[in-house]
């Protein structure tokens, strides 16, 4: 269950004067879910059309299966790409675009029928097999779009932001699905979602500028960057700073009618931080307490400026 199914080594690839992929390096095993994170401009689109072949690379190898499928589209019948772009036919009915499909693939008749009916019990759309797809909700097409891109039951799996667009039930079904699809094979995932990533990923990469920065468990990066935690109060009306909460053991952070406290092992310090806020500002109207997150991680590597 570990073998590795996608490889890349020193992958480069520019555009002109852009270098959208630098050095690119990688692998992702059989029964994991690996995430590629980054902001906007980091390179990640890029690295997916190098491996689903629709680019090639300028140097360095990636490997699908064992097998260099840089210049043999041939090789990528094992992988299953789901673009982030809807991608269905209007006029036909659930069960016919995943036969449709199926055919594309080489599949026969008995196999298509079968894996049909499995894959839309799996996210919910049996009651819906006869419905045209320009008929079904939104989220409804976006899991029959996920469904089309494995009907073939690929061992790689490509999946770039499943959730965008889905409703909360559907993100629950679709998150449930891909945990199975794993089981059998390799998910490489890429999301702006770090909730998603979290509760997801087996292993996480955080890609910028065309490099990765990081890569292991979501657990291990938080620990290694972000190992703080965070106390946040609420009050009902503004709160204005005051120096007597200064203290080397964590940090303060005014927001209009809140304040954010952070520092490691912040848990031993918050009945003395709640009686000194209770002497300033009165008894707050709540607050938590929580661990740091893969977003903290994030922002700690990429930075907080926005990029197109």
């Amino acid at each position: 269950m570990n073998g590795i199914l996608l490889e890349l080594k020193q992958v480069n690839k520019s555009f002109g004067h852009l270098k959208a992929v630098d050095g690119l390096t990688f692998i992702v095993k059989q029964g994991e879910i690996f995430s590629l994170l980054g902001p906007n401009g980091a390179g990640k689109t890029t690295a997916l059309r190098l491996i689903a072949g629709t680019l090639k690379p300028d140097s360095g190898d990636i490997r699908i299966g064992g097998t260099t499928s840089r210049y043999n589209r041939s090789e990528h019948k094992q992988m299953g790409v789901c673009s982030q772009e809807l991608q269905i036919w209007p006029m036909l009915t659930c069960e016919e675009q995943l036969h449709f499909a199926g055919r594309l693939h080489g599949m026969d008749r008995q196999q298509i029928t079968r894996r049909t009916a499995v894959l839309l019990e799996s996210v919910g759309l049996s009651d819906q097999r006869k419905t045209l797809a320009k008929n079904l909700s939104g989220g409804m097409q976006r899991r029959l779009h996920i469904l089309l891109s494995i009907i073939h039951d690929p061992d790689l799996i490509i999946l770039d932001e499943p959730e965008a667009g889905l409703d909360p039930q559907s993100r629950v079904l679709v998150r449930d699905f891909i945990v199975s699809l794993s089981r059998s094979s390799a998910v490489l995932l890429t999301t702006h979602n770090m909730d998603e990533a979290q509760r997801l990923s087996s292993r996480v990469a955080v890609m910028d500028h065309g490099q990765v920065l990081v890569c292991d468990t979501p657990a291990a990066l938080q620990q290694r960057y972000a190992p703080e935690e965070t106390l946040e109060i609420y009050y009902q009306e503004p709160v204005q700073k005051s120096v007597q909460l200064n203290t080397p053991e964590y940090t303060l952070q005014f927001k209009e009618s809140s304040l954010q406290v952070t520092g490691d092992h912040l848990t031993e310090y918050v009945p003395h931080i709640l009686n000194k806020l209770a002497a300033l500002y009165g008894n707050p109207l709540t607050f938590s307490l929580r661990q740091s997150t893969l977003e903290d991680v994030f922002i700690k590597l990429t930075g907080r400026s926005l990029r197109e």
